[in-house]
């Protein structure tokens, strides 16, 4: 399966070989947290790495290099209309329009009138895209997953990237979520990251970055991609390798 082929060949070609030369060493072994409860039992939120704000809150503090360890808590209701986005490593527009397709929180919502998992947390977390500051990410996961689990009651996170850099975050931050008793699942869109990170449950989809789970208000694809994230959490008994979704992309990028 060729990634990025919805990119004209000069992006696809520096994508691969951003991908292609991409290295990590994780050294440590992969966190797990089984689900404490059948999901229909679990309260679940949502984490991104989308650089996500209110626009009356003040901007992440990132440096160019280096980006951004903070978190930002977002209501679960929140509407994209009132949503800043300050990193600029993906296209915003599809998520300008809707923001489910990098924080699917009206699709988790879904699941808890369907009956498929208990509840969700009032508010959740975003992360800047970039932040190469590993020691001070892990520290600002490591208390999200505190206030989740303590203070939200949340037993299930979601994770969604939504650009190439975004994945580094993304598996980082699921990491210490899993470490600080929260059952993860995490969206890839660029293997070579996400297989190096060691994330510990981790779907691959191959969409276009910015449209994580797919084109703006496209609600039945979404619901899709959101089971198969349930699926998952439901299957996987230890980490493993990252699970291809089947999607193809069939959206334009205007």
């Amino acid at each position: 399966m060729t990634q990025f082929p919805f990119y004209p060949p000069d992006v696809r070609n520096r994508l691969e070989r951003a991908a292609a030369e991409y290295t990590y060493v994780q050294d440590e072994p992969t966190p797990w947290t089984p689900l404490r409860h059948d999901l229909a039992h679990c309260r679940a939120s949502l984490v991104s790495t989308a650089g996500l704000r209110l626009k009356t809150g003040a901007p992440f503090q990132a440096d160019r290099a280096t980006g951004s360890a903070e978190a930002r808590e977002l209501s679960m209701y929140v509407a994209a209309a009132d949503v800043a986005f300050d990193f600029a490593g993906f296209d915003p527009r599809a998520a300008q329009s809707d923001l489910n397709v990098v924080a699917p929180a009206d699709r988790l919502k879904d699941l808890v009138d369907r009956g498929v998992i208990g509840g969700v947390g009032d508010t959740f977390f975003s992360f800047y895209g970039r932040s190469n500051r590993i020691s001070d990410l892990r520290a600002s996961a490591a208390e999200v997953a505190r206030r989740l689990r303590q203070d939200l009651e949340v037993d299930v996170a979601f994770v969604v990237p939504a650009s190439f850099e975004c994945n580094q975050s993304a598996g980082l931050v699921a990491r210490e979520l899993e470490a600080g008793g929260l059952s993860t699942v995490t969206l890839s869109t660029v293997r070579e990251v996400t297989e190096q990170v060691r994330v510990p449950r981790p779907l691959f989809i191959n969409f276009p970055f910015g449209r994580t789970l797919g084109p703006a208000h496209a609600v039945a694809l979404q619901r899709s991609i959101v089971d198969d994230l349930v699926a998952a959490l439901k299957a996987m008994d230890r980490p493993g390798r990252l699970k291809n979704l089947p999607y193809v992309w069939e959206g334009t990028l205007e």
